[in-house]
C-alpha cells in the first residue's frame, strides 16, 4: 500500500498559480491595441484621400486614368476595381 501512495503523489502536478493580469500579458495587449490603431488610422486615410480623389476628378469632369502602382493604393490592397 505504501508504494500506490508515493506512485500517486510522484504523478501529482504542483503548479503555482499565474495571475492573469501580469504584465507580460498587459503589454502584448497594448502591443496589440497600439499596432491595429496604427493601421486603422492609415487606412481611415487611404480612403479618404480616394474618396477626395473621386469627389474632385466627379467635379471637374476629369477623365484621366491613374495608373497607381504602389503600395499604398487602397484599390489594389483590396483588390476593388
Amino acid at each position: 500500500m505504501l508504494i500506490l501512495k508515493r506512485m500517486a503523489f510522484s504523478t501529482g502536478y504542483n503548479y503555482k498559480e499565474r495571475s492573469i493580469f501580469d504584465i507580460k500579458t498587459l503589454i502584448e495587449a497594448l502591443k496589440f491595441i497600439i499596432i491595429n490603431a496604427i493601421l486603422a488610422f492609415i487606412f481611415l486615410f487611404l480612403t479618404l484621400e480616394e474618396i477626395d480623389w473621386s469627389l474632385i476628378s466627379a467635379r471637374a469632369k476629369i477623365k484621366d486614368r491613374v495608373i497607381d502602382n504602389t503600395s499604398w493604393n487602397i484599390k489594389k490592397i483590396f483588390e476593388v476595381y
